[in-house]
């Protein structure tokens, strides 16, 4: 799943005007509010100013690791941490006139690894001279993936058949198509399943590095790889001095 995260993203998330809160956020406690409102037209405008490769400071509550700790548990015991901005991407940002009111804004956004909804909605309400916090928020792409091809584990639990739910669901491939791949024998497969290396034919090696430039860009030295069976992913792992190390296994 770390592979299909680091996807772009489409989000849609309303900002709530009336006040902005600790966790940027409807879960934290409010520390100001307002009644100023702005039009539709100076949130597109300050809208337009974060779409590209930016800076981004992630919001106090967030993952983000602090001599070893996470920057939500030390703002949760009341430290306020000084957090280095980061470049991250909004790839296009659009405004949902139709289903925004004076009070409440819908937008929906394109972003790319790292990006943080709450962080761009503090930083625009501050544009705006506006308070804000995010009220709803939902994710409905991840890479290929969109929420409306999405069945819930509600759904699954229903099926009764197995063969219902192999219908439904896809391969562990597909979140994987942008990485290189190498298609093996049912042998090598087996000393895979084990954890083993496995030798790789020149050709192999060749045909991997092909695709990986094609991906990735002449220059590129990535190592990653994925050996398939029949079309079926085995393992993830890297390619070595002509050889395949297996790091993460898949049971199938």
């Amino acid at each position: 799943s770390a592979y299909a995260m680091d996807a772009d993203k489409d989000y849609s998330f309303s900002i709530d005007w009336s006040a902005s809160t600790t966790t940027q956020d409807r879960e934290g406690d409010v520390v100001a509010s307002s009644d100023k409102r702005a039009t539709f037209d100076e949130i597109k405008a300050a809208l337009a100013g974060f779409i590209g490769d930016i800076e981004q400071v992630p919001p106090q509550y967030s993952a983000i690791k602090v001599n070893g700790e996470r920057a939500y548990d030390l703002a949760r015991e009341g430290e306020t941490v000084e957090l280095k901005s980061r470049q991250v991407t909004l790839f296009e940002a659009r405004l949902d006139e139709d289903a925004s009111t004076t009070d409440l804004a819908l937008i929906h956004v394109t972003c790319g690894k790292g990006f943080y909804i709450r962080a761009l909605v503090r930083d625009l309400a501050e544009a705006l001279g506006l308070e804000g916090h995010v009220a709803t928020l939902k994710r409905t792409r991840v890479g290929r993936f969109r929420i409306e091809e999405s069945v819930s584990i509600a759904d699954l639990d229903d099926m009764e058949e197995i063969e219902a739910r192999r219908d439904v669901l896809v391969p562990i491939q597909t979140a994987l198509e942008d990485v290189p791949s190498i298609s093996i024998d049912a042998t090598n497969a087996g000393k895979l399943r084990l954890g083993n290396d496995i030798l790789l034919l020149p050709h192999e090696v060749s045909d991997w590095k092909f695709q990986r430039n094609s991906m990735m860009g002449e220059d590129s030295d990535d190592r990653l790889a994925l050996t398939l069976l029949n079309g079926q992913a085995v393992a993830l792992g890297e390619v070595r001095a002509g050889h395949f190390r297996p790091s993460r296994v898949f049971q199938l």
